[in-house]
């Protein structure tokens, strides 16, 4: 049995007639529809042989097709509907007054690569201009927000070599080595920005019965060798040098839930039901080049800036020397309100003991 599907793309009016698309419009979700019609058809005729994995593999690629040709198609449609700005200035004051029209470019894409066309703003002493770009918040390499924001969630987790295998299945493009390594640089560059902008927001009028909770912790990093403390020298093999501790430091807010232990140690629905603090407004901040008792000024100063009359609830499982620089911080301060105590403890001390303490719910 043979099955042919037809879609029409049909646009309504505001007298509730409608029209079948033409032009643009419809040259532009030509390739989707006929897309999306082959993938009805073949649901209809050609999936009853298949058993349920083969059908997962069956729909999974012309799938994702279909999403990379209706991205690329809202590219088309955007551009065929791009006005013409009246004055384009550089950031140097140079006006670029010559506009041109069909100057494509790539973006790759979390469905695969796909083109965007747009209007160029030229002047001959300066590189073209592309306001579409700051409108579609297109970087100037070809890789879009959604894959910087996959290859950083994958970075975090793994390695590159993983990280690229999993991005490449999940989107069908292969990131090269080189291109990963400057996303996870550019990626990297932005996080003291991106943490500053989310915690610009922060509620700065909390009720008292909320905790301003600072944390701080090291991190072993692996240094490449030409940076390591035993570059050029004889070192015991026990003791390489091949890492730098990184101090993290996190300020958050948080509205105290307090627990029964058996609430914190519990099946899934139990824990559903009694759920823990979250932490709201978060700002982090890591450095390997600072000292301990910068990055945690640093945080004492994020907390300040919320609230100057609340001393942050501490928690510092790094070790004495980062205990010893929140004391010295917290006795400059002056006097405040009371918080929870400081814990130095192990990860399941601390949720023992808060689930015996309900003074401190931490």
């Amino acid at each position: 049995m043979s099955v042919t599907v037809s879609v029409t793309v049909t646009q309504v009016r505001e007298d509730g007639s409608g029209h079948p698309v033409d032009g643009e419009l419809a040259a532009a979700l030509a390739g989707p529809v006929e897309q999306f019609s082959a993938m009805l058809a073949w649901a209809a005729a050609g999936a009853r042989r298949l058993d349920h994995g083969d059908r997962e593999k069956a729909i999974a690629e012309p799938g994702r097709e279909l999403q990379r040709q209706l991205l690329e198609a809202t590219f088309a449609i955007d551009s065929a509907r791009e006005e013409r700005v009246e004055q384009v200035t550089s950031a140097a004051g140079i006006r670029h007054g010559s506009v041109e029209k069909g100057h494509g470019r790539g973006v790759v894409s979390i469905f695969g690569p796909v083109r965007a066309t747009r209007l160029a703003y030229r002047n001959r002493r300066e590189a073209n201009l592309y306001p579409a770009d700051a409108r579609w918040m297109l970087p100037d390499d070809p890789y879009s927000p959604g894959m910087r924001a996959l290859t950083a969630y994958h970075l975090a987790g793994g390695g590159y070599g993983q990280a690229q295998d999993v991005i490449e299945a999940r989107t069908g493009v292969r990131v090269g080595p080189a291109q990963l390594a400057g996303l996870a640089q550019d990626l990297a560059a932005g996080v003291d920005d991106f943490y500053a902008w989310r915690a610009s927001g922060a509620d700065t009028a909390l009720p008292y019965s909320d905790v301003i909770m600072m944390q701080a912790d090291g991190k072993g990093i692996a240094m490449r060798p030409e940076h390591r403390a035993s570059a050029g020298k004889q070192s015991d093999t026990s003791h390489p040098g091949i890492k730098k501790m990184a101090e993290i430091v996190a300020v958050a807010a948080v509205t105290p839930a307090v627990r029964e232990p058996e609430d914190i140690a519990a099946p899934p629905a139990r824990r559903k039901e009694h759920p823990g603090p979250v932490a709201r407004d978060k700002w982090v901040s890591a450095s390997i080049t600072s000292d301990i008792p910068g990055m945690i000024g640093a945080a004492f100063d994020e907390a300040d800036r919320r609230d100057p009359y609340r001393t942050p609830a501490a928690d510092l499982p790094g070790g004495r020397q980062q205990a010893a620089d929140h004391r010295d911080r917290r006795s400059r301060q002056g006097p405040r309100p009371e918080s929870p105590r400081l814990h130095r403890l192990h990860p399941r001390q601390r949720v023992y003991r808060q689930g015996r303490r309900r003074a401190a719910p931490w």
